[in-house]
């Protein structure tokens, strides 16, 4: 059975794969301290771990019942890790006694600093032996998803520069195989798609939110009121070198990006296209019935993730794909079939 027609039972013990840099902080502080899920970790900072890990050895993730991840546009990836670095109290700190580009705080000094931290990895070829004491950028998402390190976010790879190229037919299965899957360009419609597989049982601030919020008819008034009462949390860890759009960035820059997430985009551009299939299904008459995924949301993330699939994609035209699709009873996501028609009853019984 598919992921999204599958409940997930509140009850049970839920294991988040936290990448740095991809709202996982925000995801755990939702599902431990605004749902009071039995969540493993509980802590929204600490030791990021690889999914093998987290599954096969963790002492207290291992026996979770669901794993779920959160999953980010690549190229604003590379910049968040890059400004969290820069910026954070933390990267301060653990950058202090690096070479770690930082001429200045302005808007310029950004992308100059940027460029040459970009520089520094491509001039290293596949040498891992020097991040700069903070975040290595190639393919941080698919490591993940692939390595059977504790701690898979530092250059120090076991076997030298194996994981530079990951298997990407494990990758693909691994994220298969995930529970769940939240993506940051789209994290209050995640919220939705996860709020309603939890089901009737689901924590009353779940339930609320599902029916305040996911209809883009009226979600605006309610997502502006953001507080962990309502269901909203939004995990800030700096207000620096933060940008409305990346395309504008100089195009030398975001060529050495290129070179830094090949692997990573394909896991994005899979996950968004599921996503996609996700959010039609959840606005179909077998679930909520209501547009979630809103127009301007897709007129904001249109242009900004044009650059996937060569530069031809368009995520506006992806979703309205999505919806035909559901329509027209895709054999990927049967609508209605024999498990959307379990599910409806069991909410019904419920």
């Amino acid at each position: 059975m598919h992921r999204i027609t599958t409940p997930l039972d509140p009850t049970k013990k839920f294991s988040f794969v936290h990448i740095a840099k991809c709202a996982g902080a925000t995801w755990i502080r939702l599902l431990h301290t605004v749902l009071e899920l039995n969540t493993c970790p509980e802590k929204e900072q600490g030791a990021e771990h690889s999914l093998f890990y987290q599954k096969k050895k963790h002492p207290r993730c291992k026996d979770a019942d669901y794993t779920l991840i959160s999953l980010r546009s690549p190229r604003h990836h590379v910049w968040s890790q890059f400004i969290m670095c820069k910026y954070s109290p933390w990267g301060v700190n653990v950058t202090r006694d690096s070479d770690f580009p930082r001429s200045g705080n302005e808007y310029k000094d950004d992308e100059v600093d940027f460029d040459s931290w970009l520089g520094h990895f491509v001039s290293m070829g596949n040498k891992t032996n020097n991040d700069l004491n903070c975040y290595h950028p190639l393919n941080m998402q698919t490591r993940a998803l692939t390595s059977r390190e504790h701690k898979p976010f530092r250059p120090y790879f076991r076997g030298g520069g194996a994981e530079l190229n990951p298997y990407m037919t494990l990758a693909m299965n691994t994220y298969t195989a995930l529970d769940f899957v939240a993506l940051v360009e789209f994290v209050h419609e995640s919220q939705c798609m996860l709020y309603y597989r939890l089901g009737n049982k689901a924590p009353p601030v779940a339930l609320s939110y599902l029916s305040q919020s996911c209809d883009c008819e009226k979600q605006q008034g309610y997502l502006q009121k953001s507080s962990s009462r309502n269901g909203t949390v939004h995990v800030q860890h700096h207000n620096m070198g933060k940008r409305t759009n990346l395309r504008d960035l100089p195009p030398a820059s975001l060529s050495k990006v290129a070179n830094f997430i090949s692997a990573d985009s394909v896991i994005y551009l899979n996950a968004l296209k599921h996503f996609m299939d996700e959010m039609a299904w959840l606005e179909s008459d077998n679930a909520l019935g209501r547009r979630v995924v809103c127009d301007d949301v897709l007129k904001k993330w249109e242009p900004e993730l044009s650059y996937l699939d060569g530069g031809r994609f368009n995520v506006s035209q992806l979703y309205r794909n999505a919806v035909l699709k559901n329509e027209a009873v895709d054999p990927f996501l049967p609508s209605p079939s024999e498990a959307q028609q379990q599910w409806k009853s069991g909410r019904q019984r419920d």
